[in-house]
This record gives C-alpha cells, sequence and structure tokens, in this order.
C-alpha cells in the first residue's frame, strides 16, 4: 500500500481551512474595530477580559453560591468521565479498522 503524506490540507480538508482562514479574518476585524470591548474602560488589549472589569467578583463569584458536593467527588467525576470517553473512543476505533 502506498503511503500518503499527511499535510495540514489531508488532516482537516479544504471546509476545516476555510473555517479556520474565516476565523482568523473574522478576528482581526473585530480587534480592528473594537468589537467585544467594555465600553468606558480603556486598560489597552487587556480590556477584553472579566478581571479588568472594576468589581468583577460580585458579577463571577457571588458569595450566596456554595457547592455541597465534595471536592473530591467532583474529581472522581472528572476522571471518570474522561475514562468512559477514553474507551468509548477505543471502542469506535476497533469498530472502524
Amino acid at each position: 500500500m502506498k503511503s500518503k503524506k499527511i499535510t495540514l490540507l489531508n488532516a482537516v480538508g479544504w471546509g476545516g481551512t476555510i473555517v479556520f482562514a474565516a476565523a482568523v479574518i473574522i478576528a482581526v476585524y473585530m480587534m480592528a474595530h473594537g468589537m467585544g470591548q467594555v465600553p468606558g474602560i480603556d486598560f489597552g488589549p487587556g480590556q477584553y477580559y472579566y478581571t479588568d472589569i472594576p468589581g468583577w467578583q460580585k458579577y463571577f463569584i457571588p458569595n450566596h453560591y456554595e457547592n455541597h458536593v465534595p471536592l473530591a467527588v467532583l474529581i472522581g467525576l472528572f476522571f471518570a468521565w474522561g475514562l468512559l470517553m477514553y474507551r468509548l473512543w477505543t471502542f469506535l476505533d476497533s469498530k472502524w479498522k
């Protein structure tokens, strides 16, 4: 069997290349026109991030929320989900070989 050289276009195809190029062009356009910035705040390039908003804690860290699930359970669920997805991936990969 002839081995095919893997290039960017072979890996993602024309559709993926077009979507990537469009995303870069749109991002440059948005930055050039100042879209997405918080009005009245001028901290330079960092003004896109919520930590540059004065008093951002009251929007993103409310005091009334309390997590009743222990952190160890959340970490365990994270790794269980990762293991489940790995097993699904290997199962599907073995079916398509």
